[in-house]
């Protein structure tokens, strides 16, 4: 193993701080794979989405102390799910989610481990109350494993959608999906469906692609889609997804 994964109970992390007592019924929401914070514009970037956005689904995020100090300067409260630590300074690195509203519960699941560098990509399900709903909505932060064949795919999607099975209230998904080849995205597409989860549509669809398809996903249940698009970036390899919602 070349990389220290997180004992069980040191997986979860908070920080931050929430400046709304629950999300408005209108919200906008970012999905951005931060590519462990290495580019030089990624600050301003990120400081320049949080001023926008009431939610954030966050993949690949390196919290050193540095960028632990921009994370805590945004008006969020952030959960996190660590996959493994750095190996220079031993920073652990995985999924955040960041919210204007503190959560009311939050869990994670395991992917299967990467091959060859043997950690795990992380699924991370974080419960927000909603103003004036009798539902919190539920949020999805997924960064899906990449280098390995269909069957842990698979699984992987399947632990995730087992986050909001039985769940009645609105959900929304959102991360990297590494869903670059065609079986991929259909097993992809699959799972929303089965799930009852609506794909949102980005027009013109400036989404990051690898071998010619994109990676960044965002599905939503109960939830309106206002608009949306996508931002053309330098602070990462993946450009950040936006969405405005509305919870019905």
């Amino acid at each position: 193993m070349f990389y220290k994964q997180p004992k069980p109970q040191d997986i979860l992390t908070e920080h931050g701080r929430a400046t709304q007592e629950a999300l408005p019924p209108r919200f906008t929401v970012s999905v951005w794979n931060w590519q462990k914070c290495k580019q030089k514009t990624w600050e301003e970037e990120f400081q320049q989405i949080s001023l926008a956005a009431d939610l954030f689904l966050a993949q690949e995020v390196h919290r050193t102390k540095a960028v632990q100090t921009v994370m805590d300067a945004a008006p969020y409260h952030w959960t996190g799910a660590v996959s493994f630590f750095s190996l220079k300074g031993k920073n652990p690195i995985g999924v955040a989610t960041g919210c204007t509203a503190r959560p009311l519960e939050f869990s994670f699941a395991a992917a299967p481990c990467e091959p060859v560098l043997r950690v795990p990509k992380m699924t991370l399900g974080t419960l927000f109350p909603v103003q004036n709903a009798s539902r919190p909505l539920l949020v999805i932060n997924i960064h899906a494993i990449n280098f390995t064949g269909l069957k842990p795919f698979a699984q992987n999607l399947c632990r995730a959608s087992e986050l909001l099975r039985d769940f009645n209230g609105p959900v929304l998904l959102g991360g990297d999906f590494n869903a670059w080849s065609l079986p991929r995205r259909h097993l992809l597409q699959h799972m929303a469906k089965s799930a009852g989860l609506t794909e949102v549509v980005f027009d013109p669809d400036c989404r990051s692609r690898f071998l010619g398809r994109p990676v960044d996903y965002l599905f939503v249940r109960g939830l309106r889609v206002l608009d949306a698009g996508v931002r053309v970036t330098r602070g990462s390899d993946h450009n950040p997804l936006l969405a405005r919602l509305e919870v019905l």
